[in-house]
């Protein structure tokens, strides 16, 4: 092996030959002590001193990396309260009042999961209520999805009724009646001056639900 080849991975110092009672050695120039020879079949390039100071290194990085987690979670969980349990549950048994250790594919579940419930709730302020339930079902929280759906259904028959009772008031005006036929039973129904747009978001024989786009074509059709 040539000299000065060999250097302590840890603190990065050329090891030098030097002698020992046992013999010939190496020897690091930083803390004057020797490499076991053991060491060196065991493939380790540092000396005894060096590989004490390496793993009280290791041991304070995972420490410090441990509360990062720790902290980074709670911050999670505070911003919403609504994963708690998940969350929990992931960890595992923890102790209540300490500190916790999150692994690190539970620490890769929390991420995701935190990311995907804050995108759903800006999909509900964008009024996108329908996508977010998607998101929520994917998080298994079904009491948000249904409630975000339930939201998506009640915006839909308000926006629809806005635009009913606009075409309504025009087929009163020009004195129209326009029939049409339910999509499931074929009944045939009237729209004229007496119809009432929350009528019309169901069928009146067999109570299907509308299909509110085509029927807001046929008033529009007829009123050309």
């Amino acid at each position: 092996m040539p000299y000065g080849s060999i250097a302590c991975s840890h603190c990065g110092t050329r090891l030098t030959y030097g002698t020992q009672s046992s013999g010939r050695t190496l020897t690091c120039v930083v803390c004057g002590k020797f490499m076991p020879v053991r060491g060196m079949l065991d493939g380790i390039t540092m000396c005894v001193e060096c590989q004490q100071k390496h793993q009280q290194q290791l041991a304070q990085e995972k420490y410090i990396e441990e509360r990062r987690r720790q902290a980074h979670v709670n911050d999670i969980i505070a911003r919403h309260p609504e994963l708690k349990t998940k969350i929990m549950n992931r960890i595992g048994p923890v102790n209540p009042v300490g500190p916790f250790v999150v692994e690190g594919g539970a620490y890769e579940d929390i991420l995701s999961w935190n990311d995907n419930l804050t995108h759903a709730k800006n999909l509900e302020l964008a009024g996108r209520n329908e996508d977010a339930a998607r998101v929520y079902e994917s998080l298994g929280m079904w009491k948000e999805a249904g409630k975000a759906r339930k939201e998506a259904g009640s915006t839909t028959i308000k926006h629809v009724s806005v635009n009913l009772n606009d075409l309504l008031d025009k087929l009163r005006e020009g004195g129209f009646a326009v029939p049409y036929k339910c999509r499931i039973c074929g009944a045939v129904m009237t729209i004229d001056k007496n119809s009432k747009a929350e009528s019309l978001t169901r069928c009146a024989y067999c109570g299907t639900a509308t299909n509110t786009d085509a029927l807001l074509g046929i008033i529009q059709e007829a009123l050309k």
